[in-house]
């Protein structure tokens, strides 16, 4: 009977894996030049469909919004890129059967809202950023729009990694949203020139990812749908084949995900993070894993495995938990609980992930454990 059990759970998985099996060109969004970049313009050119999941890493401290993450559906965007030798537009579309726009003077409703991120630095011989608002090591460029009553509210940050956004004063960009009643969607578009001192885009492939916020979900801050690592190919400007080969790693059937998963939990990954039927660790002890394959690219997922410090994810707010067997200071509070910060920090302000290497795993036991978080969605 347990060895039934056992093949019923496998053919399980290798059914969830193959239902939907992944392919680079899915990740790969085909910019056409144009001379007119504009809504107008981008309306006639192909678009690219795109499926953005609930971002599952951190959560808000509010039990009504972490309810509705759990009943939140993944969110499907269609994406136009266009472009010319000084600007670059993208046009995105999603459903959404309730309009939110966020009042004003209130604290407790919220606006839609999307966002496009760029990492600052990428190509041949750099790792992607984190997609949660990049890291120290790469930060990324986020182009924020929200629906807010009697504002125009678009902002340009940089970030380096949850609470990071600073707020940057870039020239020459806009950003719309609109609300189409007929067919019950959003319409926003971003233009921006190629280059700014901050961000180069005049590249053959360009990472890009996007975030989309249901303010009727209570979304806000971290609550939000999030896409993978998405690549503008810019026409038929040249792609170094090294930089392709990288981010191409990792799609279609790669490994065994059954095995992945039991590989996980030999090596004690559940001791710290939680995943699918394994809830034993501490909620936010470390990262959540529960829908990890649905905005992380494979090669993130390899890298973050075999060198976790080279991408150090921060927690979003590290006061949340207490040592009280410390004792409280002269004004009564208590100390905050290591345990639950995801890094060390030495004098100088650099941070070390307390994730150990997994160098030592072969190349297949990459791809199973690869596998499997990529059916984790």
């Amino acid at each position: 009977m347990k060895k039934a059990l056992s093949l019923l759970a496998l053919s399980t998985l290798v059914i969830s894996s193959n239902a939907g099996v992944d392919k680079f060109e899915d990740d790969v969004i085909e910019a056409k030049q144009i001379a007119n970049i504009s809504e107008e313009g981008l309306s006639s050119l192909p678009t690219k469909k795109i499926t953005l999941y609930q971002q599952y890493t951190v959560a808000l401290n509010d039990a009504n919004a972490k309810k509705l993450v759990e009943e939140q559906k993944p969110v499907e965007a269609e994406v136009t890129v266009g472009y010319n030798q000084k600007e670059i537009g993208i046009l995105i579309k999603w459903k959404d059967e309730t309009k939110s726009v966020q009042p004003a003077m209130t604290t407790n409703k919220y606006g839609d809202g999307v966002s496009v991120q760029f990492p600052v630095k990428y190509g041949k011989g750099t790792t992607l950023a984190y997609i949660g608002m990049g890291d120290s090591k790469h930060p990324v460029m986020t182009y924020l729009k929200k629906a807010v009553e009697g504002k125009d509210y678009q902002k340009a940050f940089i970030a380096e990694g949850f609470g990071s956004l600073t707020e940057i004063q870039e020239k020459g960009y806009t950003f719309t949203m609109k609300y189409d009643d007929a067919n019950k969607q959003w319409i926003a578009f971003i233009k921006k020139p190629i280059k700014t001192p901050d961000l180069n885009l005049a590249s053959g492939m360009v990472p890009v990812s996007f975030a989309i916020w249901d303010g009727n979900s209570l979304n806000r801050d971290g609550n939000k749908v999030i896409s993978n690592w998405k690549f503008i190919k810019m026409g038929n400007a040249k792609v170094d084949p090294n930089y392709l080969k990288y981010i191409s790693w990792g799609y279609g059937e790669i490994g065994n995900p059954a095995r992945g998963k039991e590989l996980m939990i030999q090596n004690g990954c559940n001791g710290c993070h939680r995943f699918a039927d394994q809830t034993a660790a501490p909620e936010g002890l470390a990262p959540n894993l529960s829908k990890i394959g649905g905005y992380s690219n494979p090669i993130y997922l390899k890298e973050s495995i075999v060198n976790p410090n080279d991408v150090v994810i921060r927690n979003l707010n590290i006061n949340r938990h207490y040592n009280k067997a410390a004792g409280p200071d002269k004004n009564g509070a208590y100390p905050n609980n290591d345990m639950y910060t995801w890094y060390i920090k030495d004098d100088k302000g650099n941070i070390t992930s307390k994730m150990p290497p997994y160098a030592h795993l072969s190349e297949q036991d990459l791809k199973d454990i690869v596998a499997y978080l990529k059916t984790l969605k």
